[in-house]
């Protein structure tokens, strides 16, 4: 009788602790939208930056369900890696679009070419783990470029997942540190 209200217990702690976690991922998200559509309305008010999209998609990526699992910093060295290829995968596909008629057919190629070179650079670091962050960041910063053929907004895009990783990070950390209070305050009732 007495291992079945143990154990029933438990179970009840355990159902708790995984909705306080549901209700934290979910007050993480919602704050971090919150501080990236201020920052939108206050920067960008025109939405010509897509600053939302860039800071916000980071953000999001970046947080972590688990309480065991912190926000990291891979997040933005994969953005950066990949960001930085991209730029210079941009460079080399804009030169020879000027001298090339199949430019088209071209740019699949310096595209798989950025591919193999982000993923092989993330693997040399001994950094896989963020191989994806990085060939997504290359990718978006590559294609956004080659449609708009300007270079700003790849720089720009570097910047804004940057501000939303270290978004993602605040949010966390005030997060953990109001957990922190309300177990010290908990455990002294």
């Amino acid at each position: 009788m007495l291992s079945t209200s143990m154990s029933d217990l438990l179970d009840m702690k355990m159902m708790l602790l995984l909705q306080s976690e549901k209700v934290m991922y979910i007050s993480k998200i919602l704050s971090c939208a919150v501080i990236i559509t201020l920052l939108s309305i206050i920067f960008d008010k025109d939405k010509t930056s897509n600053f939302f999209v860039w800071a916000s998609l980071t953000a999001f990526s970046t947080l972590q369900f688990s309480r065991q699992s912190k926000v990291n910093f891979n997040q933005i060295i994969g953005n950066v890696i990949g960001s930085i290829i991209g730029i210079v995968i941009w460079v080399f596909m804009t030169h020879v679009s000027a001298h090339h008629l199949y430019y088209i057919n071209l740019e699949y190629w310096f595209l798989i070419l950025g591919i193999f070179v982000t993923t092989l650079l993330c693997i040399m670091l001994n950094h896989s783990e963020y191989c994806g962050i990085a060939l997504s960041s290359f990718l978006i910063v590559t294609i956004y470029d080659v449609a708009h053929h300007t270079i700003e907004g790849a720089l720009s895009r570097i910047f804004f997942c940057i501000i939303g990783c270290l978004i993602a990070y605040l949010v966390d950390f005030i997060s953990r540190q109001i957990e922190q209070k309300w177990l010290f305050y908990k455990s002294q009732d």
